[in-house]
């Protein structure tokens, strides 16, 4: 009976030090670790992230009401062509000989634009916006563009007051 026991103690105790058994272990769990960290550190599209954060803020802005309040504001609306980034050749004149007056304030609303996904939507809006600021900032700096989900897609609202 001594001699069985021994047998066995020394059996377990060779497999435990050779390594068979503990390496498969130890390969199982490092190869766990890997998948837990290459999960947690993937990287990040900071020029997406930025708009979108930056689309979330004038979000927030929209809803909260900012608007001018006088009583002689007017409003342009503007379409978009389908996935196009820019407007129509007479919208833009339109729009330059309306902010030539530096003497009004002006806010354009930005919609959402149609796309296949919601990310497609928000980068092809954000597009938009910076074109139209662009091409506007050559006339007048004092032009404040917001995005206005609410509003309806590949559209943009002028307001101006006095």
């Amino acid at each position: 009976m001594k001699k069985l026991s021994f047998y066995c103690i020394f059996v377990i105790t060779l497999l435990t030090c050779t390594g068979c058994v503990s390496s498969s272990i130890n390969d199982s769990v490092a190869l766990i670790e890997k998948e837990a960290n290459a999960e947690s550190y993937r990287p990040v599209n900071k020029n997406v992230l930025t708009s979108i954060q930056a689309l979330r803020n004038s979000h927030k802005r929209v809803e909260q009401g900012e608007t001018p309040t006088n009583s002689q504001s007017d409003s342009y609306s503007f379409t978009y062509e389908l996935q196009n980034k820019e407007l129509k050749y007479n919208d833009k004149i339109k729009i330059v000989s309306l902010v030539v007056n530096k003497n009004k304030i002006f806010i354009i609303n930005i919609a959402l634009a149609k796309g296949t996904n919601r990310l497609d939507q928000l980068a092809l809006s954000m597009a938009r916006a910076e074109l139209l600021r662009l091409y506007i900032g050559h006339f007048n700096n004092n032009v404040t563009i917001k995005f206005a989900p609410k509003l309806s897609n590949n559209t943009i609202n002028l307001v101006t007051s006095a």
